[in-house]
């Protein structure tokens, strides 16, 4: 039998899984009550365990990343890749705009957010600890 190592999907089929399907889940952090309705759970989606990985998409004027650093969840580094659109990223206070194609790193005490500037606006963002193996964060209860 040949078993295929490999998944495929297309990025606006893939919803959001788990705590992250509901809304209460994001009101410690999100200002808009409607935050993570075009959440992208692609790490649960395929079920990687090598790294965390998800996508958001938000309108012009909305939240695209709620405002935090990632100390209390396991010190995550993390990169955002604009892949439609423009945002506005708020990175220890320091204002950062990202069109697609555009990368952004942030260490995990950086304070960060972003917001959309355009419709729509979509960010693919990658984490994971520095010099050690990958775990969800404790509350991670998606698995």
């Amino acid at each position: 039998m040949n078993e295929r190592r490999w998944s495929l999907a297309r990025l606006e089929k893939i919803g959001p899984l788990g705590l992250a399907s509901d809304p209460a889940y994001w009101r410690r952090w999100a200002r808009d009550p409607r935050y993570g309705r075009r959440w992208r759970s692609i790490r649960h989606h395929f079920g990687i365990t090598g790294f965390g990985v998800n996508a958001n998409e938000a309108a012009a004027g909305e939240e695209l990343v709620v405002p935090h650093d990632e100390v209390e969840f396991g010190g995550q580094e993390e990169l955002y890749l604009v892949l439609r659109g423009h945002a506005r990223f708020l990175c220890d206070g320091e204002e950062v705009e990202l069109r697609p194609g555009e990368l952004l790193y942030v260490r995990p005490e950086v304070k960060r957010e972003a917001v959309a500037l355009e419709t729509p606006t979509v960010v693919f963002m990658v984490g994971g600890v520095p010099d050690g193996p990958y775990r969800p964060w404790p509350g991670d209860t998606w698995t």
